[in-house]
């Protein structure tokens, strides 16, 4: 490709407005971090592409490129340097600055968002087709190419790329599902200037053919951009030229916690895959390795429980089609989490907040009909972060439709969940030991002291402000304590280790390190109460019972229920009467075996909180205790 006539084209400016260095479209992102904005807007743009039935794949890359490999580089210089000079004393001149010097570097840190198994960019840049795909993405403010389902419904979300680029400059690549080209575009957003001639130029450049007066013509089959491989399938690729957050991110972890928050369901579904290359790390967001980076954050993790729920509450909408609420329950978060929304895209839209429930919880509310997806899809900002109730006649209705959904299902879990508890926290095991300090008798001393008085009137002044006598209470520290058992040597075999509550089953902690022999005993491991948190409650419906177990550390073994009596006395001589069970955990159900009141083989992850089912051949209800 001859890119000697193609170069960045600002128009004249002539009587209209002037356009300043900082662009309207930035109030639509305000207190958003640029990650955020910046992931949001180009995967629902990518998801609103897709081109069939496999899922969007989104690969973020971050290398170093020279500048004198972007296109029409020379003359945008000139254009930025202009801005730079003309800005200053004016409110944004500092981004311009920042522009000016690294438009000057001879490298910069690009990162290229691509896409996979969507349409590209279909039709024409020609000015006679403003709404096209190419059009509406590389030139449109406020114009979407809407088929009536698109998630990025007002067309802004070409602003973000400029917006997280020091260069306020973004190129974008792409190869159209009906074309074997690939066509290159670019876009600076600067402000009103005047060139190096003395014309005053308008403050958004495209790259074009300069030498075509009355239309745009943009760049066809361009070889590769510095060191990123050329495109060769249907998709779209936008480079965001000196990415600002280079430096703070180097590996793309925000980007990918980004992710996690806003599109954790498209993820797990299998519509969107997601992946980060640098020049020293990678990583791979699919429904098969999610469950693993779930665990880098803990509100991800928290929502990912929520829609592995394997009883979500259900109800179809005559307005609204089929709507989906997956809650989880979790009393070791630090706070309640409450309901996040989403529509078709799967995109995190909205906090619904119900304060008056008495529980932690996660929980999130799907609306994916296409039904659905049409009207909430109109009661949305340009953010795409709250579902308006004013911007639709029927908006209060629809929004009073879905908080009321929310809060019933709410209710009805915490009439499952709340009714019949029983926590267990080991306290023996971990609460601490406070030991004095120095020997018995010799504690702090002191004694308050009131002095002539102050002219200082507070509540909080009592006496003369000078000098003060301070009472400390008693010095003291806190140590903690455990137990450890050590190996006997009555068996054949030589151990270092003693064996932990029995045979061959498993917890993958630290043992002890006391020599000795002996040998493990027969049976499994057997889990008790200090290692888990637990909570029962009955199905007044089936009639079943349920467990929610969570442990703090992975452990495999059995669990030997016991049947509470009044005021919590544990029946130990009553066999519960069991038909059958099964523990779920992280969506994923296993049948388990039972004697008497041992449930056999249970299997479980660190902070994850499994569920066991427990059918019974009678129609009683029961407290249940852990032995």
């Amino acid at each position: 490709m001859t890119t000697s006539n193609f170069g960045f084209y600002f128009e004249s400016a002539g009587l209209g407005a002037a356009q300043g260095a900082i662009s309207p479209a930035e109030q639509f992102f305000e207190g958003s971090l640029a990650e955020v904005s910046l992931v949001r807007e180009t995967a629902q743009n990518s998801i609103d592409a897709r081109a069939g039935e496999a899922p969007v794949t989104m690969v973020f890359e971050l290398a170093e490129m020279a500048t004198a490999d972007v296109p029409g580089m020379a003359g945008l210089r000139a254009h930025i340097d202009q801005v730079e000079l003309q800005t200053r004393g004016s409110q944004g001149h500092a981004a311009m600055s920042k522009a000016r010097a690294t438009a000057g570097m001879d490298s910069i840190p690009v990162l290229r968002i691509s896409d996979y198994g969507t349409k590209g960019l279909t039709g024409s840049e020609s000015r006679n087709e403003l709404n096209s795909p190419l059009s509406a993405l590389t030139r449109g403010a406020g114009i979407s190419a809407d088929d009536g389902t698109r998630g990025g419904s007002f067309g802004i979300g070409s602003a973000v790329g400029p917006m997280a680029s020091d260069m306020s400059t973004v190129l974008y690549t792409s190869m159209p599902l009906t074309r074997s080209e690939v066509v290159l575009a670019g876009y600076s957003s600067l402000a009103t200037h005047r060139d190096s001639n003395g014309t005053w130029r308008v403050g958004d450049g495209f790259l074009t053919d300069l030498d075509l007066t009355d239309d745009f013509r943009y760049p066809r089959d361009p070889a590769p951009l510095g060191p990123f491989a050329q495109r060769t399938e249907p998709g779209t690729d936008t480079y965001i030229l000196g990415y600002r957050k280079a430096t703070l991110d180097p590996s793309l972890g925000h980007i990918k916690t980004a992710f996690l928050r806003n599109f954790l369901l498209a993820i797990h579904r299998g519509t969107l895959v997601v992946e980060g290359v640098t020049n020293s790390s990678s990583w791979r967001l699919d429904s098969a390795t999610l469950a693993d980076h779930v665990k880098e954050d803990a509100e991800a993790t928290a929502f990912y429980r929520a829609i592995n729920d394997p009883n979500p509450i259900t109800k179809t909408s005559a307005r609204l089609g089929k709507l989906s609420l997956y809650i989880d329950v979790d009393d070791s978060l630090q706070k309640t989490l409450h309901t996040i929304t989403m529509r078709a895209p799967l995109m995190k839209i909205d906090t619904f907040r119900h304060t008056s429930i008495p529980m932690k919880y996660a929980a999130v509310l799907e609306c994916s009909d296409e039904m659905g997806n049409q009207v909430l899809r109109a009661l949305e900002p340009p953010q795409h972060n709250t579902w308006d109730s004013g911007r639709a006649d029927n908006g209060k209705a629809v929004v009073a439709e879905l908080k009321r959904f929310v809060l019933e299902g709410l209710k009805s879990r915490v009439k499952q969940q709340i009714g019949d508890q029983v926590e267990i926290k080991g306290l023996a095991k971990y609460l601490p030991v406070e030991l004095p300090d120095s020997p018995a008798g010799q504690t702090g001393a002191g004694k308050p002291f009131a002095g002539p008085g102050t002219s200082t009137e507070a509540s909080t002044v009592q006496g003369a402000e000078e000098a003060p006598v301070p009472a400390p209470p008693a010095t003291r520290k806190t140590v903690r304590v455990s137990v450890r058992t050590p190996a006997t040597n009555t068996g054949e075999q030589s151990t270092d280790k003693g064996k932990d509550s029995g045979g061959p089953g498993s917890r993958k902690g630290k043992g002890g390190n006391m020599a000795g022999e002996g040998q493990p005993g027969e049976g499994t491991s057997r889990i008790s109460s200090g290692d888990v948190r637990f909570r029962s409650w009955s199905d007044a419906s089936a009639g079943d019972l349920y467990l929610a177990l969570t442990a703090s550390e992975d452990i495999t073994g059995d669990l030997q229920l016991v049947a509470l009596g009044a005021g919590g006395r544990a029946e130990d001589d009553y066999k519960l009467p069991i038909a059958e069970s099964a523990i779920t955990t992280n969506g994923e159900t296993t049948p388990l075996t039972h004697e008497g009141n041992v449930l056999s083989g249970l299997n479980l992850t660190a902070n994850v909180t499994s569920q066991v089912r427990i059918t019974l051949t009678s129609g009683h209800r029961y407290r249940l205790g852990i032995k």
